[in-house]
């Protein structure tokens, strides 16, 4: 037997143990073992339901990510990164933003782009140049993951791009933005709709196109940009949050979080690994 196999051999039990350790601490232990952190002394904390990206990939490190509600698997944005001093929130398909300020009793985190959204979406396109038919009857019919928190995403966009340009129904014309003056040129020209509606309300010369790293490979996140305890939540229609998501410009953005906007009022919100869900860990 090589040495290298028998060393693996005696580790095996060690790097279980680790594992165990990481996931197995109770509720009560969530902040000493999931503790808040910053990447800067004046950036903002990040703490649950956010957390910071770890450059170590070890399986330690993954399970104690995972105990302290950080492993995403479902397309959702929640991780935040740090770059220098700065906080970073990568959008997969609209780039990097600054975090200049998170706000955990309104649920709210207030960003700056750090390029040009519109200008990273162009680069993002999976276009062939080559006209075709339109490909699909629905544009989608995906529904967001079926989970506890929507962190910053609520509904997704698809980029549809069309031989000539158009006006929209009236019935229509707050689920399709543009035609988007980054994208389109004297021949083609591309449009976000809403990603739950049907290709009907599109002419026939229009056809959906593919956005590298989107949901499924063309869905776009959107993000929330209305208080969702306003009163009026979902007061912006498609197109006006389209527009300001390609907009280069300061916005704040808000996420659902379960119970955790209440919480906050009188404690933090923490995860159960065991449960696998939100609970309110009071102030001591």
């Amino acid at each position: 037997m090589s040495k290298l196999l028998v060393i693996a051999l005696l580790l095996l039990p060690l790097i279980n143990h680790g594992i165990y350790l990481a996931t197995a601490w109770d509720d009560q232990d969530f902040f000493k073992y999931c503790p808040p952190s910053n990447c800067s002394q004046h950036g903002p904390e990040v703490r649950f339901p956010f957390c910071l990206e770890s450059s170590n990939t070890s399986a330690v490190a993954a399970a104690a990510a995972a105990s302290c509600g950080c492993s995403s698997t479902d397309g959702l944005i929640w991780k935040l990164a740090c770059f220098g001093q700065d906080t970073i929130l990568v959008h997969p398909v609209l780039g990097s933003y600054s975090v200049s300020a998170i706000d955990y009793r309104r649920s709210s985190v207030k960003l700056i782009p750090l390029v040009d959204p519109c200008l990273m979406l162009q680069q993002k396109l999976a276009i062939s140049r080559r006209w075709s038919s339109r490909q699909v009857d629905v544009i989608d019919g995906m529904q967001l993951p079926d989970r506890q928190f929507s962190i910053l995403s609520y509904k997704y966009a698809t980029l549809v791009c069309c031989s000539s340009e158009f006006t929209p129904a009236a019935a229509d014309a707050d689920s399709i933005a543009g035609p988007v003056s980054c994208l389109s040129n004297t021949t083609l020209f591309l449009y976000l709709v809403a990603a739950y509606k049907d290709m009907s309300i599109l002419p026939l010369y229009c056809k959906v196109f593919p956005v590298s790293d989107g949901v499924s490979g063309r869905l776009i996140p959107m993000y929330m940009l209305e208080d969702p305890m306003s009163g009026t939540p979902f007061s912006l229609s498609f197109k006006e949050r389209a527009e300001r998501m390609l907009s280069f410009a300061e916005t704040t953005v808000y996420w659902f979080g379960g119970n955790c906007r209440q919480c906050e009022l009188s404690g933090h919100c923490a995860f159960s690994s065991q449960r696998v869900e939100t609970f309110c860990m009071p102030d001591p």
